[in-house]
C-alpha cells in the first residue's frame, strides 16, 4: 500500500501544470516534475542534483544561499509559506517572471523545501499591454481641452485629467480618492450639486448641467458638464464620466454684452425722446405733403383712367376697322358669287323658251335656290354673331329627346351632301332626355356637320358619335377631308379666320366662332384634332342639366 500511494503521488506531481521542485538543506534539487523541466528548458536529469541557483539570475542566487544558511541556523522564516513574484532564468539565459510558493517538509531527520512555480509571462505581458493602453488613454485625456473627471457611486474621484488638475490647481494623483463635492464645489453650491449627483446615481438622464467648481487657491470657474453614466457587466451604475468646459469667460462676455445692451437701450431711449420733437415737427410737414400728394395722385389717377379709356376705345376702334375691312372683303366676295350665279341663271332661264328646254330651266332654277340658300346662311351667320356679341341670344332650356334634334339636323343638311357622302350616327338611342336649349344644340350640330360635309370630298363618310359620361353629353363629329394646317389651328375659332387650304371653298370664317359661342352659352367646351389630308374631329362637351 505505501508503494501504491507513492506511485499515485509521483503521478500527481508529474502531471501537474505548474512546476514543482524540491531541494535539500544544501539547495540541491532532489525532485523535479516534467512541467518544471519544460518551463526552464532543461531535462529532469540535467536538473536533479544541481543547485537551485542555476534557475535564478546571479543577483538572486547569492541572496538565496544566505537565506537558507540563516534559516537553518536561526529557524527564522521570511519567504516560506508566502507566495511572491520573482524573476527566474532559463537554460538559454533568458529571464521570465514567476510566482513562487515555498513550503517545508520534514522527513525524519531530513528537511526538504518544495517550491510551486507558476509562469507569469502571459499575465505580465497582458498587464503591460493593459498599462500601455491606460497610459495612452491617459495621454489622450490629458491633451483634451476639456475637464475629464470620473466619480464612483460615492462621489469619490477615480480619474482627473491634466486640464482638470490645471483648473483645480492640484498635483497629479493629489485629487484621486477625494470627495468631489466636499473638496472642489463652493459651499453655496454643494447642496444643489449633491442633489444632481444623487439623481444621476438613481439613473436619471442629466446630460447637460452647469455649476461652479473651486480651485485650491479659492478661484471659482463656471463649468458646463456633459455626463455619461458608467455601468458594470450587470448594468448596475458604478459612477459617472463627465466632460466639462470652462465657460467662465464666455459667461462674463455674455454678462458684459447684457450690460452694454442695457446701456445702449438707455441711450436709445434718450435719443428717442430727442427725436420725438423733431418727428412731431416733421409729422406736421408730412401731413401737409400727404394732402398735396393725395391731390396729385387723384389727378394722376384720373389722367390714367382717361388714358386707359382712350387706349381701350382706340383699340376697339382699330379692331372695329379691321373687322369692317375683313367683313367688306368677305362680304363682297361671298355675296358677289351667289348673286352672279342668280343673275346668269335668270338670264339663261329667259333664253330657254321652248318646252323641250324645261330640264335646263330646272337646272338653273336649282342653282338660283342654292345661291339664295348660301346667302341666307351667310346672313344667318352675321345675325347669330351679332346676337352673341350683344348678349341678345337668350338661353331657353327645355326637355327633349336628342333623336328628334338629330332628325331635323339630318334633314337640313341632306341637300348639302356630295355624291357618295353619308352621315353615320352612333349611340343616339342610349342618350336620356336632355334639359338644355334645343335650338342652340341644333345649331351646333348643323354648323359642325355642314363644315364636315363642305370640307370632305365625294364618297367620304361623316361620322357622329354621342354618349353620356359623368353628367355630360359628349359629341364627336369626324370627317376624312382636307384637314386643317397645323400652323393655323391656333386661330381656328377666331372671327373671319379661314385657313389657306379652304380659300377656294365658299364660307365666311364665322361658323366655328359662332359654335364656340353657342357651346360657352350652354356651359360646355369644344376641342378638336386635325391632320392635313386625313380629316378633323371636333369634340363637344355639354352638361346634361344646366345650372
Amino acid at each position: 500500500m505505501p508503494e501504491e500511494a507513492a506511485l499515485q503521488l509521483e503521478a500527481i506531481i508529474q502531471s501537474a501544470t505548474d512546476g514543482i521542485i524540491s531541494i535539500d538543506a544544501r539547495g540541491r534539487m532532489v525532485l523535479v516534475n516534467q512541467a518544471a523541466a519544460k518551463l526552464f528548458g532543461y531535462s529532469k536529469a540535467e536538473m536533479l542534483g544541481q543547485s537551485i541557483n542555476m534557475l535564478m539570475p546571479a543577483h538572486h542566487a547569492q541572496q538565496h544561499d544566505n537565506y537558507i544558511a540563516r534559516y537553518m541556523k536561526t529557524g527564522e522564516a521570511q519567504i516560506i509559506g508566502i507566495g511572491r513574484e520573482v524573476m527566474a532564468q532559463r537554460k538559454d539565459g533568458s529571464q521570465f517572471p514567476i510566482r513562487l510558493s515555498i513550503s517545508e517538509v520534514e522527513m525524519g531527520e531530513r528537511r526538504l523545501f518544495t517550491g510551486i512555480v507558476h509562469d507569469l509571462t502571459q499575465q505580465k505581458t497582458a498587464e503591460s499591454a493593459l498599462q500601455r493602453e491606460k497610459e495612452r488613454a491617459q495621454r489622450y485625456l490629458n491633451i483634451a481641452n476639456t475637464i475629464i473627471v470620473i466619480l464612483d457611486r460615492d462621489g469619490k474621484i477615480k480619474l482627473l485629467n491634466d486640464k482638470g488638475r490645471k483648473i483645480l490647481e492640484v498635483e497629479p494623483n493629489e485629487a484621486i480618492g477625494k470627495d468631489w463635492v466636499d473638496h472642489f464645489i463652493p459651499d453655496n453650491y454643494r447642496s444643489e450639486v449633491k442633489v444632481v449627483f444623487r439623481a444621476l446615481m438613481d439613473g436619471r438622464d442629466i446630460e447637460y448641467y452647469e455649476n461652479y467648481v473651486q480651485s485650491a487657491s479659492g478661484k471659482q470657474h463656471l463649468v458646463a458638464w456633459h455626463n455619461t453614466l458608467l455601468r458594470d457587466d450587470n448594468g448596475e451604475i458604478t459612477g459617472t464620466l463627465s466632460s466639462g468646459i470652462d465657460i467662465s469667460a464666455q459667461r462674463e462676455a455674455e454678462d458684459r454684452i447684457i450690460r452694454l445692451n442695457q446701456e445702449l437701450e438707455k441711450r436709445v431711449a434718450a435719443r428717442t425722446e430727442e427725436l420725438a420733437e423733431v418727428v412731431n415737427q416733421l409729422l406736421g410737414i408730412n401731413k401737409q405733403l400727404k394732402h398735396e400728394i393725395k391731390e396729385r395722385e387723384t389727378a394722376e389717377a384720373a389722367l390714367k383712367t382717361k388714358e386707359k379709356q382712350l387706349t381701350t376705345a382706340l383699340e376697339k376702334e382699330k379692331e372695329l376697322n379691321e373687322l369692317k375691312s375683313r367683313f367688306v372683303s368677305m362680304a363682297s366676295h361671298e355675296f358677289r358669287t351667289p348673286l352672279s350665279t342668280i343673275l346668269s341663271s335668270a338670264d339663261l332661264i329667259e333664253a330657254y323658251q321652248k318646252e323641250e328646254q324645261q330640264k335646263k330651266r330646272l337646272r338653273h332654277t336649282q342653282r338660283i335656290k342654292t345661291s339664295v340658300a348660301n346667302l341666307t346662311s351667310i346672313l344667318n351667320d352675321f345675325l347669330s354673331l351679332s346676337r352673341l356679341e350683344e348678349g341678345k341670344l337668350s338661353f331657353n332650356p327645355s326637355e327633349f329627346e336628342l333623336t328628334a334634334v338629330w332628325k331635323e339636323v339630318e334633314e337640313g343638311v341632306q341637300g348639302m351632301l356630295k355624291k357618295g357622302q353619308q352621315l353615320n350616327i352612333k349611340g343616339l338611342e342610349q342618350i336620356p332626355d336632355l334639359n338644355t336649349d334645343r335650338r342652340i344644340l341644333q345649331n351646333i350640330f348643323y354648323n359642325l356637320l355642314s363644315n364636315a360635309i363642305k370640307y370632305s370630298g365625294e364618297g367620304q363618310p361623316i361620322d357622329c358619335r354621342v354618349h353620356c359620361k359623368n353628367g355630360d353629353l359628349k359629341i364627336a363629329i369626324q370627317d376624312y377631308g382636307i384637314g386643317i394646317p397645323e400652323s393655323e389651328q391656333q386661330h381656328l375659332f377666331t372671327r373671319f379666320f379661314r385657313a389657306h387650304n379652304v380659300e377656294n371653298i365658299q364660307g365666311t370664317g364665322l361658323g366655328l366662332n359662332i359654335v364656340k359661342g353657342y357651346v360657352d352659352l350652354l356651359g360646355g367646351h369644344i376641342t378638336f384634332e386635325s391632320v392635313p389630308e386625313q380629316g378633323s374631329t371636333f369634340r363637344v362637351t355639354i352638361p346634361l342639366e344646366h345650372h
